[in-house]
C-alpha cells in the first residue's frame, strides 16, 4: 500500500503551450547572444507541463519535487514563436515519477526529454528545509 492516496497512472498526460517572450531568450538568460529560445526557459517550460500532470493526482498536502532532467534542444526557435509542450507519465515507481517531455514549434519538433520528480508531503519538506537551514 502506497503511504499516500494518489490517482496517478502511467499514460497520464498533459501539454502546454506558450510564445517565446524576451525574458525566454538565450540573450536575456546570458547564455547566448540570440533572440533564441534558451534550453533554461525551455526545460522550465517542461517541468512545469510534467508538473501540471502530477498536480491532477497528489492530495493537496503533498507536492513534487524534480530531482533529474536530460534533454536534447536541437532546433532554435526565434523570439515570437508558438511552442507546444507535451508530457507523458511513463513510469511510477512509489514516490519517484519519470516523464518523456517533448517540444514542438512550427517546423515540427525541437527538444526531447527525460524528467523525474518525487512526491512528499509538504510538512516533511518544510521541516527538512527549516533544517538544513540552520
Amino acid at each position: 500500500m502506497k503511504p499516500f492516496e494518489v490517482t496517478l497512472e502511467k499514460g497520464l498526460s498533459a501539454k502546454m503551450e506558450f510564445t517565446v517572450g524576451e525574458k525566454d531568450t538565450a540573450k536575456y538568460y546570458g547564455s547566448g547572444k540570440s533572440e533564441i529560445l534558451a534550453t533554461p526557459a525551455l526545460v522550465r517550460y517542461m517541468e512545469a507541463t510534467a508538473q501540471k500532470i502530477v498536480d491532477t493526482g497528489i492530495p493537496h498536502d503533498w507536492q513534487s519535487i524534480g530531482t533529474f532532467f536530460s534533454v536534447e534542444h536541437n532546433s532554435a526557435t526565434p523570439a515570437g514563436l508558438d511552442v507546444e509542450i507535451h508530457a507523458i507519465l511513463v513510469s511510477i515507481d512509489d514516490k519517484d515519477l519519470t516523464f518523456e517531455i517533448s517540444a514542438f514549434d512550427n517546423s515540427g519538433r525541437i527538444a526531447t526529454g527525460i524528467h523525474k520528480r518525487i512526491v512528499t508531503k509538504t510538512a516533511t519538506l518544510e521541516r527538512l528545509l527549516k533544517k538544513k537551514s540552520r
